[in-house]
């Protein structure tokens, strides 16, 4: 996000995002609403009036690294600057936070973005109110890609998970505004929205007229015809209906992508877990999704090393991971979260044993991802091109800040910066495809 010309008497701001894109789309939030009355942003921390770090709570690794850039950004702070500590670590650590940074000052929790402007004027201003299309944002992704977050909290209560005492139970947004508010995205230049949210698949669950994500997602699709991809992130395995499975197959812009977080694959884990999954429910989830949507491409996350997580227990995991073959994995170690059920349990893991199985299904990962890349040579697919000189993109395979890009050779080098173009796989490195543009 880069400055304007700068109008020497409004006030400046520089912002920071840790963590998740739903962190991105809050700050993108508090920045629209500022930058709407008459602030401005400043293009480095030292000559703000205001330094805005958006935390992240989730895992203790990141609040460490929430506290680090506080401090760091506070070190640079000018004379008279004020620095904010928002986010998801201020709603249950802000004891930690003032021990650690007391110089920031204001402190604006999950559920008080739009409290921020009024408060850095010494008013006291709106808690609990639910951004909506009718405030500004300034989108700070690519040229063509943005995020919506389509609901916010959690109701579900997975023991591991910090993110309803966090962010509360689960809130979402009226249909007709995020419709609203994915028209005026488009409008501005959007052509690949991204829905998010902790639990996508219970939107609408709370709402008095109880809309689904597949009526949600038809609407979106046909009522903004400008979107050339739209893309579905955070699906629950347990609730994903055949309703939604129909949507993804039936509209040519809902991308055949799912990102579907299993976490594990033995039954007494996932009861632990308290994830109401079972191997067996998840095979058959995976061969559904695969029947109903032909080509699709799955998305999971993998967690290793919960409390009880035996060597049968883990093996368990490798088999599954080997059997469901999920195009796109990732891999991380449980973390005892204090507040969180899993953090009390028996049979903690010790920290090398977590290591050593975290390698070893990474390198499982990587070698279903090399065979799978290897098979995709010489297909063609749709790319947007995000930068040139070198020319990089993403397939629709590939979702933003996750999977990697595409390398394009000399061939794509008379592309735009925001062009959907056909590109042929030539090989891959590491994470990333390589590719040439077809005529």
């Amino acid at each position: 996000m880069s400055p304007g010309r700068r109008n020497s008497s409004a006030p400046t701001v520089f912002a920071i995002t840790l963590g998740c894109p739903k962190n991105r789309v809050d700050t993108e939030v508090m920045l629209g609403d500022l930058l709407s009355h008459g602030w401005e942003l400043a293009g480095e921390p030292g000559r703000a009036d205001v330094l805005l770090v958006n935390t992240c709570g989730f895992l203790k690794a990141a609040r460490e690294e929430s506290v680090d850039t506080l401090r760091e950004v506070a070190r640079e702070m000018k004379p008279g600057a004020r620095l904010v500590a928002a986010g998801c670590m201020t709603e249950r650590f802000r004891r930690e936070l003032a021990r650690e940074v007391p110089e920031a000052g204001i402190l604006v929790g999950t559920r008080e973005l739009l409290s921020l402007r009024d408060r850095l004027e010494g008013k006291r201003g709106p808690v609990g109110s639910f951004p909506t299309a009718a405030n500004p944002r300034l989108v700070s992704t690519t040229e063509r890609m943005a995020y919506i977050k389509v609901a916010d909290g959690c109701s579900r209560r997975c023991s591991f998970c910090l993110i309803p005492r966090l962010k509360g139970r689960q809130r979402s947004r009226p249909a007709a505004d995020i419709v609203e508010e994915s028209a005026n995205l488009a409008a501005t230049g959007t052509r690949e929205l991204v829905l998010v949210a902790q639990d996508l698949v219970h939107y609408g669950t709370d709402l008095p007229e109880r809309p689904s994500l597949a009526s949600l997602v038809r609407s979106i699709s046909g009522q903004v015809p400008q979107l050339r991809w739209i893309r579905l992130m955070y699906l629950f395995p347990r609730d994903l209906s055949d309703e939604l499975l129909d949507c993804v197959a039936d509209c040519d812009n809902v991308l055949p992508y799912l990102d579907i977080p299993v976490q594990h694959a033995d039954d007494r884990v996932l009861a632990a877990m308290r994830r109401g999954t079972t191997r067996k429910s998840l095979e058959t989830l995976v061969e559904r999704v695969r029947a109903k949507v032909p080509g699709c491409v799955l998305r999971t996350t993998y967690m290793v090393g919960f409390p009880g997580e035996t060597d049968i227990a883990f093996d368990n995991l490798l088999s599954f991971a080997e059997q469901a073959r999920f195009e796109m994995a990732g891999v991380f170690e449980f973390s005892a979260e204090p507040g969180s059920m899993a953090a009390g349990l028996p049979e903690q893991v010790p920290a090398h044993v977590r290591a050593e199985r975290s390698r070893a299904l990474q390198s499982l990962l990587d070698r279903i991802a090399s065979k799978t890349r290897g098979d995709m040579e010489g297909e063609v697919h749709e790319a947007v091109i995000e930068a040139t000189d070198p020319t990089m993109g993403r397939f629709w395979f590939q979702a933003p800040e996750v999977d990697g890009a595409v390398r394009l050779d000399g061939r794509g080098a008379d592309v735009d910066v925001g062009e959907f173009i056909r590109a042929r796989i030539i090989g891959a490195r590491d994470i990333d495809f390589l590719g040439t543009a077809e005529s």
